[in-house]
């Protein structure tokens, strides 16, 4: 087990990674906001958006002071934007319940929204070099192949057994660099494919390796393929501005959007009910933009419209120029849709 660590240490400390922004500085804000914008995120798509969000708000208590509607503008593109609700709401906390500073504590850094337990470790680690094991998408595939761990890594048992192991594979100093290794083998060398194995510093001891299996490793639940939605998005125009809705549930909650509605759909009939009189102006390709769990089919009708202000729905919304709609939080895949206006 002391052998594991020292390895890692020693191949961090040469050929980690020691320049990233977040490393500059072991202040917890940027170490959490780092943390949180790295789920589900390679590192140069974070490098961008990490140092603007700095820039607009630069402590815990200029973002729990923020409205969630400048926190989204600032994640759009991010996506995953679960992420950015619970960083304002877990600032409002800090700053209600803890005066404002990132609590020391493990125990209750966990009870902070979007925290678990590998985040709030991470952050003891490098914040406050504590002791603490992480467990992380990378770690968990460092470890099961290293140690050759069976079973799925989402189920509690396995899970269990790797907390455990990581536990114990925790080296008495050097904690920051054992960490950060960690994170970098499996982040750059150790990979989902394509593992690097020649510059692995655990080849000699890895089991996987041994065994050629690494690509058994880790374990993991069988994806059901993505469900396919399709929408029929509304893009009406009027003045040289364009409609667009503060979407207030499901998908995009609190970003901004065309108005959509769930395909095939009688298209007159749905204009008739809500009152919109306009005339078509094209009919623009099919977008299909990938979320987590499902595959959006957006349809885009663009209408011009004759009246911005009676229609019901036109109640809603607000009208704006593209440029206008770029500076609101909005989803990818409506900037998809303003590539294509005509």
């Amino acid at each position: 087990m002391i052998h594991f660590s020292k390895l890692v240490i020693t191949w961090q400390k040469q050929h980690g990674r020691h320049h990233l922004p977040w490393q500059r500085q072991r202040d917890p804000y940027r170490v959490w906001l780092s943390e949180i914008m790295l789920q589900q995120t390679q590192v140069s798509t974070v490098l961008t958006y990490f140092e603007r969000f700095l820039t607009r708000f630069p402590t815990i208590n200029k973002l729990a002071e923020a409205d969630l509607e400048q926190v989204l503008e600032l994640w759009a593109g991010l996506g995953y934007y679960t992420r950015a609700r619970n960083l304002h709401k877990a600032a409002q906390q800090i700053v209600n319940l803890h005066q404002g500073v990132f609590p020391k504590e493990q125990e209750l850094r966990i009870l902070l929204p979007g925290i678990g337990r590998s985040t709030a470790g991470a952050i003891g680690v490098f914040s406050y070099n504590q002791r603490l094991p992480i467990l992380d998408g990378n770690v968990k595939r460092v470890l099961t192949r290293c140690f050759t761990i069976l079973g799925n890594v989402y189920a509690k048992e396995t899970e269990n057994k790797l907390w455990d192991l990581a536990q114990s594979l925790l080296p008495k100093q050097d904690i920051v660099a054992y960490t950060q290794g960690l994170m970098d083998l499996g982040a750059t060398v150790c990979t989902r494919s394509k593992p690097i194995c020649v510059s692995c510093p655990l080849t000699d001891i890895c089991q996987a390796k041994k065994n050629n299996q690494i690509a058994s490793f880790p374990e993991r639940k069988k994806k059901t393929p993505p469900q396919s939605l399709p929408l029929q998005v509304f893009v009406f125009e009027h003045q040289d501005r364009f409609f667009i809705i503060k979407r207030k549930k499901n998908i995009w909650r609190d970003l901004w959007a065309f108005p959509m509605v769930e395909y095939p759909i009688d298209t007159m009939n749905w204009l008739k009910a809500n009152e919109i009189t306009g005339k078509l102006k094209a009919v623009h390709p099919v977008i299909y933009h990938q979320l987590t769990h499902r595959t959006l089919e957006l349809n885009v009708a663009q209408y011009h419209v004759t009246n911005n202000q009676l229609a019901p729905l036109f109640n809603e919304g607000v009208w704006l120029t593209v440029d206008e709609i770029l500076l609101k939080a909005i989803p990818v895949a409506m900037k998809k849709i303003l590539d294509n206006l005509i």
